[in-house]
């Protein structure tokens, strides 16, 4: 009776998680062969460059990774948009593709020409912005078909399946690279993710004539323009223009009137900077009707300001992810360059020491935010629990990253000591009598900091923003990640005395407390943001936030009746002006006197 309880649960999870998809299957192998080339060969360029080009100094190599890094970067928010808004996501999946295996391919014939390399990274970066969100939404759609409705319940499944799928064929593609390249030079690492790369296109382009395999982006929009105004850049454009082109106007009096889609009387959230943004929802009291103006690119809707208004949220939260993103960008090259010298302990006839540490930084930032959710997470439900819950989560993350500098401070310092006792400090290819396995704890806590602050950051956009915005997380949050790159490129020329021709000759050690000093910092600025957005009256309503505007000061007061929308009520100190909105008449509203909604800061 015992053992049929615990197989009837393994039954129902094995069907909640997994489901046959011919589409599904195909699309695993693409998601295999990013991986398999992430791991084997982008993950370790610092290692290719450093190999390949004896005398280039170790800082050039930082600045050449950290450029390829910043260069994909804008390739995944760029191609996002083009995939949403003109090509589809099949389409783009292609031609990504067809990119990263021609990237692929100059590297591998590159030698020592500086230029090809330059051009390989360039395709390479446009190859990798593919895999997410292309490819990654395209899983999401084929596994959606397979739901026979689409209620909250089958949309949450959906989701589940396509981590399990996603994360399951990723974590066998960095075990593979792991264990597969360990006695294989670089021009044979080419060869074979070439031909990995190669034969997962055309497994996908199989897939072309399956009914499963037709995008739904192409079915649905009919023409460049409609499919446009689906896009969070196109959308930001379109308030942007509108705002600047009605500066000129007052805010609404009983004589102008927003344009308003769903009946809210008031226009939030408050950003005080950001203020004149509402101008874009303005009706301009000309001889253009409401919808001439709207196809001029002259007015746009409440509910589009709004987008764009909790986009602009984000700001703040962002600007705590800076010195963030310059730890990240030291783990993808000083990191990887420290090993360069160290003994393993581990034969080299099995295991490739090096894409190993990456694949374990992989795992556990894939393991971590399961566990995060499974024990910490689902005890905070509601709207306001949930956001500080996101707030805790990421905040562990900064810890983990000033834990992570520290520890990679105290190996550095260990390192340099072993090299002036042993005197190989002009020879960096002498491997020194200090375990590799010295590096371990810095790049697991690299994978905590990934799974904790990077995923929490990209479930915090997702919870704050509007539905069509979500897919842009991920995007959107290697943006912010990606100028902390830059400046650390900017760091390697300020502090180029710290970085000399190799490891060996260079003061890591003084860029590491640098960064732990940097992190502790940050860690303050971070505290003192998520307290204001705990403060603010988004977080005490969740993801149905109410919408305000404040008149320079005073506040208006009304009370919605239409049962569509509920019941909102505010205040106003000195009722002079009327907001007037399309779906509200003027005998539902009705003046109150309350205390002022405190609004928040940001």
């Amino acid at each position: 009776m015992k053992y049929s309880k615990i197989r009837s649960k393994l039954t129902r999870w094995f069907q909640y998680y997994f489901v046959f998809s011919k589409a599904a299957l195909l699309i695993s192998a693409l998601v295999f062969s990013h991986s398999l080339v992430e791991h084997a060969v982008v993950d370790v360029l610092m290692s290719y460059i450093t190999d390949t080009w004896k005398n280039v100094h170790l800082n050039v190599a930082a600045v050449a990774v950290n450029t390829y890094e910043v260069t994909s970067t804008i390739a995944v928010v760029l191609l996002a948009h083009a995939s949403d808004a003109y090509f589809g996501h099949f389409k783009m999946i292609l031609i990504t593709t067809k990119t990263y295996i021609l990237g692929l391919v100059l590297l591998w014939i590159t030698g020592t020409k500086i230029w090809l390399l330059v051009v390989a990274l360039v395709l390479i970066s446009v190859g990798t912005a593919g895999k997410e969100p292309p490819l990654k939404e395209f899983l999401v759609d084929q596994l959606r078909r397979h739901e026979q409705s689409l209620d909250g319940n089958n949309e949450i499944r959906v989701q589940a399946r396509t981590e399990v799928w996603w994360r399951f064929w990723w974590c066998l593609g960095s075990i593979t690279a792991t264990f597969a390249f360990s006695a294989v030079d670089w021009p044979n690492t080419f060869k074979v993710v070439i031909v990995v790369m190669f034969v997962a296109y055309w497994l996908f382009r199989f897939g072309e004539g399956l009914p499963y395999c037709q995008s739904p982006t192409s079915e649905e929009n009919q023409t460049g323009k409609q499919e446009a105004s689906a896009s969070p850049l196109s959308l930001a454009y379109r308030v942007l223009k509108a705002a600047i082109m009605k500066r000129h106007l007052h805010y609404p009096d009983a004589s102008k009137f927003f344009k308003n889609d769903s009946g809210e009387l008031i226009l939030l959230p408050n950003i005080p900077f950001f203020r004149w943004l509402d101008k874009a929802a303005i009706v301009d009291p000309s001889s253009l009707s409401p919808e001439e103006q709207e196809k001029q690119g002259k007015l746009c809707s409440v509910a589009q300001v709004k987008e764009i208004k909790y986009l602009l949220k984000m700001v703040p939260m962002w600007a705590t992810f800076l010195v963030y993103g310059l730890v990240e960008a030291t783990g993808s090259t000083f990191f990887v360059e420290q090993t360069s010298n160290l003994r393993s302990p581990i034969t080299d006839s099995f295991v490739d020491i090096v894409i190993a540490f990456n694949a374990m930084k992989s795992l556990t930032s894939f393991i971590v935010p399961y566990l995060y959710e499974l024990l910490i997470q689902r005890r905070w439900s509601d709207g306001r629990q949930k956001q500080g819950g996101l707030l805790v989560r990421i905040g562990v993350g900064m810890v983990s990253s000033i834990i992570c500098c520290c520890a990679a401070w105290q190996v550095e310092v260990r390192r340099l000591n072993m090299v002036d006792r042993e005197g190989v400090k002009d020879d960096p290819d002498v491997k020194i009598h200090m375990s590799i396995l010295w590096l371990v704890p810095q790049f697991c806590l690299l994978g905590f900091m990934e799974g904790l602050a990077e995923a929490g950051l990209v479930d915090f956009f997702c919870d704050l923003v509007a539905d069509s915005m979500k897919s842009y997380a991920g995007p959107f949050t290697n943006c912010t990640l990606s100028i902390g790159k830059l400046v650390n490129i900017a760091c390697v020329f300020v502090f180029r005395d710290w970085f000399r021709d190799n490891v060996n000759n260079s003061h890591l050690d003084r860029y590491y407390l640098m960064l732990t000093i940097l992190s502790s910092a940050n860690l303050c600025l971070y505290c003192f943001v998520s307290h204001e957005y705990m403060g603010g009256e988004e977080a005490a309503t969740a993801n149905n936030k109410p919408h305000a505007i404040l008149e320079d000061g005073d506040q208006v007061v009304g009370t919605v009746s239409d049962p569509s929308i509920g019941s909102l009520s505010t205040t106003h100190s000195s009722v002079r002006q009327t907001i007037r909105c399309h779906s509200v008449p003027q005998s539902s509203v009705q003046t109150t006197w309350n205390r002022p909604l405190r609004s928040s800061k940001w």
